[in-house]
């Protein structure tokens, strides 16, 4: 019976290029000498990459995130050249003709349109190294996510709570959670759920899974950090059209899916309503000129302007900071808390990639405390600007729906914030659902019972969610169940 080592060089070469993932060409490339001697011959393993890359659909958005970060990279050198925003084109009554950087926008998320989809040209090498280097450092996001088991009071939003006093009893249970995890007295999985104990690792489909949504994620904040760089205040009829171009761009790389959206939710409250809250805590009480990555840590003071401030820090930390931002900042953070728990600071040039703007911000001369009373006027107002940049750099807009003014709350008052990103990727996923979900009038409405299950349930979603059928009858089981007589959980 004849077996693949049997294969000549030629075959061989042949059958990795029409393996399903970069970890399976690692795989058979360590199988024995002869399948490694095909894979350490760099030409041919570029080749073998290019073609895994391009075909498989884990890696379906990584050539726009490539062109995307080329794009980043260049603003922040023109930012730093010229110390000005980007200009914003207006429409008017005749032909709009979109500017350099608008442009470079749509193209870099346009599909590639060569007929030899895996040539160089469209794939040149230094992009397939940057795909194989990405997708090795996310890794560590997906380590992050099998630490632990995550329920419904480990994830923190701005806009989560009514009051001050709520907000920030929620950051201070999210934190004491996991420093009860970091000194073993909380267990890595709930005893509730005893079928979680054999969740340790991921399989090929869940890590494609993982990397796709996450790399979807990064695309669309890519998009919104691009937005959050041309000149404030001024219309934004124009670029917002651009906005739904380019999210169709995106869309045309998947097709509707209640799975694949669930998994990009899943991957976007992980990031930024999980990792950001718990490791920005070593950014705090920062003095004024690093607004707004900081935000003061003694709510007693005063908790109405304390709270507002750490609304600012979590808009602006899932506006700025990319996935690698937030392991570089968990790094940070872990070397804090440990002794000589040094002081942790971040590089120039990394500020000036997460933001290379310095409009709208304090001079870094000024040493002056986050609560200090003669500037909280002005904190504020620069708060205020800061939430309207985001508000309308937000990747769910249209032309029919836009983001809404933020506007100065009462003394105690919280600012009237709507984590539109979040309930971007939780309404796509539920249209998603109602397309094809069951009529039956005795069933709950979709929307309000998956506010109460989907908190505890989305860190098993990779587990539960294996399928496109699976994911819609597990959602069709919690409309068939009864109220719960507990309260909502944000989704």
């Amino acid at each position: 019976m004849a077996v693949i080592l049997d294969f000549p060089p030629e075959l061989l070469e042949l059958v990795f290029h029409h393996l399903g993932s970069i970890d399976d060409v690692h795989h058979l490339g360590r199988a024995c000498k002869k399948t490694y001697s095909i894979v350490k011959r760099k030409t041919l393993y570029i080749e073998i990459m290019r073609s895994i890359i391009r075909k498989s659909p884990q890696h379906r958005f990584d050539l726009q995130l490539c062109r995307m970060l080329e794009l980043h990279r260049n603003i922040v050198g023109h930012m730093q050249e010229k110390n000005s925003h980007l200009p914003a084109t207006q429409s008017n009554q005749f032909m709009t003709t979109l500017n350099t950087w608008e442009s470079a926008l749509g193209l870099a998320t346009a599909q590639i349109t060569c007929e030899n989809m895996c040539c160089s040209n469209c794939l040149p090498s230094e992009t397939i190294y940057e795909v194989l280097a990405r997708y090795q450092g996310l890794r560590v996001l997906e380590d992050m996510w099998l630490q632990r088991q995550l329920t419904g009071s480990d994830y923190l939003s701005a806009d989560q709570g009514s009051d001050a006093k709520e907000l920030t009893a929620s950051l201070r249970m999210l934190v004491d959670r996991y420093e009860l995890y970091m000194a073993d007295d909380l267990p890595p999985r709930s005893s509730s759920t005893p079928e979680t104990i054999h969740y340790t690792a991921f399989t090929a489909d869940q890590r494609a899974r993982f990397h796709s949504a996450l790399t979807c994620v990064w695309l669309l904040n890519e998009i919104r950090w691009v937005f959050t760089n041309f000149v404030f205040p001024t219309r934004f009829s124009v670029q917002v059209s651009l906005l739904e171009t380019c999210k169709i761009n995106i869309g045309s790389q998947s097709r509707i899916s209640v799975l694949e959206e669930l998994d990009q939710h899943a991957v976007f409250k992980f990031m930024y309503h999980h990792l950001l809250p718990i490791y920005g805590t070593c950014l705090q009480d920062r003095n004024l000129s690093m607004l707004p990555f900081t935000f003061s840590s003694d709510f007693t003071k005063d908790r109405g302007h304390s709270a507002r401030l750490l609304q600012l820090f979590l808009s602006a930390g899932q506006t700025y900071l990319q996935p690698p931002d937030l392991i570089d900042l968990a790094v940070r953070s872990q070397t804090s808390r440990r002794h000589p728990y040094a002081i942790v600071t971040l590089p120039p040039t990394t500020e000036a990639w997460q933001r290379p703007s310095r409009l709208f911000v304090f001079p870094a001369d000024i040493d002056v405390s986050l609560n200090h009373d003669l500037y909280k006027r002005v904190i504020q107002h620069a708060t205020l600007t800061h939430l309207n940049v985001i508000a309308r750099s937000s990747f769910h807009q249209t032309q029919q729906i836009r983001s809404p003014t933020v506007n100065e709350p009462a003394n105690d008052q919280l600012y009237a914030l709507k984590d539109h990103a979040s309930y971007y990727f939780l309404d796509r996923a539920l249209v998603a659902f109602e397309l094809h979900e069951n009529p039956a009038k005795k069933l709950r409405n979709i929307r309000e019972v998956f506010l109460e299950e989907w908190g505890d349930n989305l860190w098993g979603v990779w587990w539960w969610g294996n399928s496109e059928d699976k994911v819609r009858a597990r959602l069709e089981r919690w409309r068939a169940e009864p109220r719960m007589a507990k309260g909502r959980r944000r989704a």
